[in-house]
Parts: C-alpha cells; structure tokens; sequence
C-alpha cells in the first residue's frame, strides 16, 4: 500500500494544527470494483494535535497528473481532457495541484467527481464545477481567490478549504447545508458572518485573517473546533451559545483583560483553550483566573492542566473571596461606626 497524504487544514506544518476530523478514502481490496469509501469520522479527538488527515491509501497527488492534458482552445477556458487509464485508476478524485492555472478548466464527464484537488495555483474565480454535484471535498488551498462563489449546486460538499486567498468576505454558503469543515485560513476577513445556517459544521477555521472581535455564531450546534489564531481580536461573545464546542484557539491576538472574553466561563463544553500571544496571558494572575472560572479545562495554552494547578487555582479564589468579604466589611464600619463618622464626637 501506498502511503496516503497527509495535510492539516491549516495549511501549516501538521505538529502546529489541531482540527479534530479525520476523513478517510478507502479503496477496495477488489480492483476490479475500484470502488471507493468516503468516511468523515466524528469520533472527537484523542489528543490535541490531531489533524484533518486526507488518507489515501493511493497517493492522488504524485500519481496522478501523467495522463491528463489541458487542452487550450478558442473559449476563455482550457478543457480538461484525461485518459482511459486515469479515468479508472482515479475514477472519483482529480488533482491538478502546481499546474499554474489562471482559471479553472472545464471539467465535462466527469460528474460522478468526490474529490477535487487545485492547491498550488493561481486560480482568481472558482467557476465550471457546478456540475460536480456529487463532489464532497474541494481544495483550492493556496490561490488567488477574493470571493467565495459559484458553489450553489454543490449541495453534497463536507470539506471545503479555502485557506490562503484574498477572500474579504464569507458569503455564498446558503446551500452548502451539509458542510462538516470550512477552512479559510490565510485571507482577509474582517467578521464573522452568514455561518448561522452552518448546523452540522463541526470545524472552522479563521486563523490568520482581520478579525477584531467574535460574535454571530450562533447556529453553529454541532462546532467542536474554532481557530482564531493570529487575528485582533479584542473580545469575544457567543461562544457559550455553542453547545458541542471543546477546542478554542485564540492565541496571538489583542486580548487584554478577562471581561471581554467572559462568556467563555459560561461554557460547560469547552475543554481546550489557548491564549498565549496576547497581553491577558503576560499578568501574573493570567492562570489562576482562567483556571478558576473553566475548572472543567483539560488543557491550556496546549499544556495539560495538572491537578496541582486546579488545586491553586482553588485556593487563590478563596483567598480573593476572603479579600473582597474582609474589604466590604471594612467599607461598612466606615459607614455605620460614630468614631468613623464624627470621630471628634466623645471630645
């Protein structure tokens, strides 16, 4: 068996992303079948680095491409063209990664598609592939891409990935009900919005995009992961209207005090979080207030909270409790005491 590839959805470097899905393509040990098995499992991860992980059991990217011809003609696009052996050996996938496309090419006959590959190129407009109806996994990772279009009728897609473009907007989504990842990683999103229909999305990714705040998301019952990573963003909201969210990853944005990130204590789901990058993570009460407001976090910052940090975490609140009791109680003798109030008065 040829190892499968392995990318994460962010695009990044596997050790560094954290995704929670695992998609698996199997081929059937008959070859005469060449039959093929898409399977999204939804088992939640085991271990925070777990990776959106394409397995195949046949390598896409570096067998294919020998018998397909581009073929140039008189239309504003090339017509792709694939031979009888291509056909059969990858009789549901098509990768046409580095292959220094402009456009994307007519792609007739091939309606029976599940997954399409155009990584790697220079692609603008994603167009001529609404006919793919029964495509589940569509990557254009890495092009030049600024609006998220012409996918209405591609009502059976499950992963989309759209990371590093120059989308400026998430719009166009309305039909794409069935959605279980979305990537967009890497490009210039400003805010959160038109996702709320997103029921069954499970992953979403928004790291390095333009984002200054969290809000309107609700909707999003079924999320479990939320990247925001390397955005600026000043406060988040919404986050305990989602029920099933256990990974949030907030690192290296503009964060600066627990009140404008509050409504993560309301979360009864949450057990992973990162903060590290942003100015609430330098103060030296920074992990006793976390601790103590998401006692049921399993790791923070990617470090596995320890029993003996709970423990202080305990303790410290009490003591602050005790503090705040002791200071009321002063404020009220101030008030109600005749020595504080006149204190000349048995003179």
């Amino acid at each position: 068996m040829i190892p499968g590839k392995y990318r994460s959805v962010s695009g990044r470097a596997p050790n560094n992303v954290n995704c929670g899905l695992h998609l698996v393509i199997q081929t059937s040990p008959l070859p005469e079948k060449n039959k093929v098995e898409f399977r999204l499992n939804k088992e939640t991860a085991s271990f925070p680095g777990r990776l959106l992980q394409h397995d195949l059991e046949r390598n896409y990217s570096s067998r294919q491409g020998d018998h397909i011809n581009l073929v140039s003609s008189s239309a504003p696009f090339p017509i792709l063209q694939r031979s009888s052996e291509e056909k059969i050996l990858y009789s549901d996938r098509l990768t046409l990664e580095r292959q220094k496309l402009t456009v994307c090419p007519v792609i007739d006959g091939e309606e029976h598609l599940r997954l399409l590959n155009f990584q790697h190129n220079f692609i603008t407009r994603i167009q001529n592939i609404s006919n793919l109806r029964r495509l589940i996994f569509l990557d254009l990772y890495d092009n030049q891409i600024e609006e998220i279009s012409g996918l209405s009728t591609l009502r059976s897609l499950r992963v989309l990935l759209l990371g590093k473009n120059r989308i400026k907007k998430i719009s166009n989504l309305e039909n794409l009900k069935s959605l279980d990842v979305l990537d967009l990683h890497g490009n210039q999103i400003t805010k959160i919005e038109n996702v709320n229909h997103l029921c069954d999305l499970r992953v979403l990714n928004l790291a390095r995009n333009l984002l200054s705040h969290v809000d309107n998301l609700n909707g999003l019952d079924s999320l479990t992961e939320l990247n925001l990573r390397h955005n600026q963003i000043t406060f988040v909201r919404d986050v305990d209207n989602l029920p099933c969210l256990q990974r949030l990853f907030l690192s290296f944005n503009n964060i600066s005090n627990f009140e404008s990130v509050c409504c993560l204590a309301d979360s009864t789901s949450l057990s992973d979080i990162t903060f590290d990058g942003n100015p609430i993570a330098q103060e030296s009460w920074y992990k006793h207030t976390v601790l103590q407001n998401m006692m049921q976090l399993r790791q923070l910052d990617m470090k596995r909270v320890t029993e003996e940090e709970r423990r202080m975490a305990s303790v410290v609140a009490k003591k602050e409790e005790e503090k705040k009791r002791e200071s009321h109680k002063q404020s009220l003798l101030k008030v109600f005491s005749p020595m504080a109030a006149c204190p000349h008065s048995l003179h």
